[in-house]
């Protein structure tokens, strides 16, 4: 039986931009030829645009995971710097977090798109590492509005009242204190965030697409994706 012709989708860059949020599947189709390196440049200065541009609002948040962080070493029994070197480290945090946000996409692409293609054989198909990059570049748009929930919060909640990184979190991990929670256990509730939760509903979209398989294998092989990542984020953080 022959597989019925598929219209491809005409756009560019900006349509990719748009219709992740609106239609998803057009833009899979679209990028079906593995073609991801314009949208990765494109979200890597996005990314970097949007966490400068949040830096000052968010900074209630850095700044907390910063005092949280001294507080843990100094009980290590290890030096903390004084006065103006610890205003300088607590800025340069900020900067690290920005720029640090940028430099490990195109990392977390690269090894994303290794697991979406076990995820793609799991789910009965086949994808390229350049499928699975484009296809985890694409999941990575909504997680753009990560860091701007981030300065929403960091303008209406109070300062004193700020934890950590973690309260800013659309999901669980807000609800635990990172105090005393295990690191590894607030690594894994931070999975389960309201735009991380979305970038992987994506991926299993985009596996359906590019592997012309049905949703629900799509979803099956978003599962395998799931649970790479999070044992990727979990173990260092039980280590360390």
């Amino acid at each position: 039986m022959t597989e019925p012709m598929t219209v491809t989708p005409k756009g560019g860059v900006f349509d990719d931009l748009i219709e992740t949020f609106t239609s998803p599947s057009h833009v899979f189709e679209r990028r079906r030829d593995g073609k991801y390196g314009a949208l990765l440049g494109v979200l890597m200065l996005l990314t970097l645009v949007v966490m400068v541009a949040t830096m000052s609002l968010s900074a209630p948040f850095w700044d907390a995971q910063f005092t949280l962080g001294m507080k843990q070493a100094a009980e290590q029994g290890r030096g903390m710097p004084e006065g103006a070197a610890l205003d300088a480290a607590r800025t340069a945090g900020r900067w690290f977090a920005a720029i640090g946000g940028v430099v490990f996409v195109p990392i977390f692409v690269w090894i994303g798109a290794l697991f979406v293609m076990l995820g793609a054989k799991v789910a009965g198909t086949s994808l390229s590492f350049r499928q699975g990059a484009a296809i985890f570049t694409i999941a990575g748009i909504p997680r753009l509005l990560s860091p701007i929930a981030m300065a929403v919060q960091g303008l209406l909640l109070d300062p004193n009242a700020i934890r950590g990184v973690s309260d800013a979190s659309l999901g669980p991990a807000r609800f635990f204190d990172p105090a005393t929670t295990p690191p590894f256990l607030i690594s894994a509730l931070s999975n389960l965030d309201l735009t991380n939760l979305w970038a992987f509903a994506l991926i299993g979209i985009g596996i359906s697409v590019m592997g012309r398989v049905p949703r629900s294998a799509g979803y099956i092989g978003m599962a395998v994706v799931f649970v790479a990542t999070v044992a990727l984020t979990i173990i260092p953080a039980a280590l360390f």
